[in-house]
């Protein structure tokens, strides 16, 4: 491991890998694709065209964050029925993910990461079809040594939980890597976990000013940074 050890701890023997914004780019293919889907539904529900229902959507998202659910504001502004709401929800929920592929580097990395030893996690949160449709577009079935989906807003806590207990690790001995600041970041700290923020996607962007500089998180922008400089 001495090409890793200036990036991660020695003391890590697993890593938690977040999904979305995390191994591949979900902000910029498949959120602004169910945006421009979903403006289709919101502009013939207010009465104004699909550019303006998706400006509508951006505004919304970038005043109130990505966590918001943003058709149920839309529905609260204009005094729309909940069958709105749930024709937002199947469209986003049978989004054609065909076509998503991971960061470049991502792969690569992940199978250098389990040559080297450590033990390889990935949990995520969302519509478990949605999430298994994903994981196999991705490529990443058979990458790590558990997948847990979690269909619970405050799951990943207790996916961690479970972990630990079940491979026999202390928090100290995981490192947790993903983007969102409000979500898998604040958990794996709470946890005592060590912490990699992937520098990417709309929950960092949108959270970045509330990470504190005295943290002791690596900050980086891809999985190989994780790997550090080939000294050979």
């Amino acid at each position: 491991m001495s090409k890793l050890t200036s990036l991660i701890s020695a003391r890590v023997k697993a890593i938690i890998f977040d999904l979305d914004d995390t191994l591949y780019d979900c902000s910029g293919t498949l959120v602004l694709k169910s945006k421009k889907l979903t403006a289709k539904i919101i502009s013939k529900a207010i009465k104004c065209s699909e550019a303006e229902a998706l400006k509508l959507q951006l505004e919304l998202e970038g005043r109130l964050g990505p966590k918001a659910d943003i058709a149920r504001e839309i529905a609260n502004l204009y005094n729309l029925s909940e069958e709105f709401c749930k024709e937002i929800a199947n469209t986003i929920n049978t989004l054609e993910i065909e076509g998503a592929i991971l960061f470049p580097d991502t792969m690569d990395s992940i199978n250098e990461l389990k040559r080297i030893g450590y033990k390889l996690f990935l949990v995520t949160f969302g519509n478990r079809e949605m999430q298994e449709k994903k994981i196999k577009v991705l490529g990443l079935e058979n990458a790590f040594d558990e997948i847990i989906i979690t269909e619970d807003p405050q799951g990943k806590e207790k996916c961690f939980k479970e972990i630990l207990a079940k491979y026999d690790l202390e928090p100290e001995q995981v490192l947790c890597v993903g983007d969102k600041i409000k979500d898998e970041i604040e958990v794996g700290k709470r946890l005592g976990m060590s912490i990699a923020l992937m520098k990417h996607g709309r929950h960092y962007h949108f959270y970045k000013s509330e990470i504190n500089d005295g943290e002791p998180y690596l900050h980086i922008t891809k999985v190989s940074d994780l790997l550090g400089n080939d000294e050979d």
